[in-house]
């Protein structure tokens, strides 16, 4: 009979502890979509204020095109999982700053050939017209993409594992 009653105890110590593991699960992912949706946000705010910022832009007065003599090319290349790899291809220009191109352009120029490039301050170049909007606001939206993606990613996670670890007595 006493050994019913341990093997009781232990049962119901185990259902409390999963039941408190859930609920943490639970509180946890609560806080993922609030943070989801609140970086989500922030990515959509400032896009749009970039796009705006685009728009009202006017050539030869809030930026202008210069051709840039390409000093050099390179390519930068890593692993993108089982089925090949990302490349990223650069030109470079001046001594150490470079300008990323799509690859059809990267054939076509070679090095000493001059390219028509996008700036602001007649310092740093883009090819493309995004490429000359604030350095650090784009890389702090491009970070938040990354940290919302990670949000989601653990949002999915935890709600797998909510849905399919439920406590015993809440089935």
């Amino acid at each position: 009979m006493s050994n019913k009653l341990i093997k009781a105890k232990d049962l119901e110590a185990k259902m409390l502890r999963w039941k408190r593991i859930w609920k943490l699960c639970a509180v946890l992912l609560a806080v993922f979509l609030i943070l989801f949706v609140f970086l989500w946000t922030r990515v959509a705010i400032t896009s749009a204020k970039f796009e705006k910022q685009m728009e009202q832009m006017v050539l030869g007065k809030d930026y202008f095109m210069e051709d840039v003599a390409i000093r050099k090319k390179d390519t930068d290349s890593s692993p993108s999982g089982r089925y090949g790899s990302s490349t990223n291809y650069f030109f470079y220009y001046d001594t150490d700053k470079k300008m990323q191109v799509p690859e059809k352009i990267y054939g076509e120029y070679e090095v000493g050939d001059s390219i028509p490039a996008y700036t602001t301050d007649h310092v740093y170049y883009g090819y493309e017209k995004y490429g000359i909007l604030p350095r650090n606001e784009f890389r702090d939206n491009e970070l938040m993409k990354a940290a919302g993606a990670v949000c989601g990613i653990a949002i999915c996670m935890l709600a797998l594992y909510l849905f399919l670890c439920k406590p015993k007595g809440e089935r």
